[in-house]
């Protein structure tokens, strides 16, 4: 297993950065405008390549958006394995919450993530890292869970998270963990939006007690 980038074969070192430059280019851009608005032409500009090159890398524009997803998840996914056994329920939500309002790097595409749960709900991710991708964006994930990651979702998370706080009695309510799990993704999206309306009050303590 490769240590570093620097290390992968030349062609996956090109691949790994223009799939980030790309990534990058998009969020520069979602400083300007929605998603929706943005188009491929803009985002080959920002990025400086052609159109050839993009959809070498990414079939369609929402490829991006399910690409940062993708990180985006392992990410989390990354945190919540450093919790503590004796972390409530309440304190995992606060968590997670504060997560979403500490990815500063690419907050619009947390914004658009938002904007997806509501309007469409989470999918299949079809985007999967390639090994070199793992090295480069994470640190002490082995090989054999590559495709663990590759096929997780926030929803599977959220999921696991509400199972476990059933069995310890932590809520009362007796709906599926899926169920659950979309409930949970909820109160994150509603505190989410109120505290951009009004920030000087708790909303997440507010939608929380949807638990009691």
């Amino acid at each position: 297993m490769y240590e570093s980038l620097e290390n992968f074969p030349l062609r996956k070192i090109n691949f790994v950065k223009t799939r980030t430059t790309i990534l990058k280019a998009v969020s520069h851009l979602l400083k300007e405008k929605d998603f929706s608005s943005i188009t491929v032409d803009e985002i080959c500009s920002r990025a400086q390549i052609s159109r050839g090159t993009f959809f070498n890398y990414f079939s369609t524009k929402d490829h991006v958006f399910h690409y940062f997803l993708r990180i985006f998840t392992i990410r989390i996914a990354l945190r919540i394995k450093q919790w503590p056994d004796d972390l409530s329920f309440e304190e995992k939500i606060r968590e997670i919450y504060k997560w979403f309002n500490e990815e500063t790097q690419y907050s619009r595409f947390v914004d658009s993530y938002i904007n997806f749960l509501l309007t469409v709900g989470e999918e299949n991710n079809e985007m999967k890292l390639i090994d070199a991708e793992f090295v480069y964006f994470f640190n002490g994930i082995e090989e054999e869970e590559y495709a663990y990651y590759n096929n997780l979702t926030l929803n599977t998370l959220f999921q696991d998270i509400c199972k476990k706080a059933q069995e310890a009695k932590e809520i009362s309510l007796s709906d599926q963990p899926k169920e659950l799990a979309n409930l949970f993704a909820g109160v994150l999206v509603s505190s989410y939006i109120t505290d951009q309306m009004n920030g000087d009050v708790d909303h997440l303590a507010v939608f929380s007690k949807i638990w009691k």
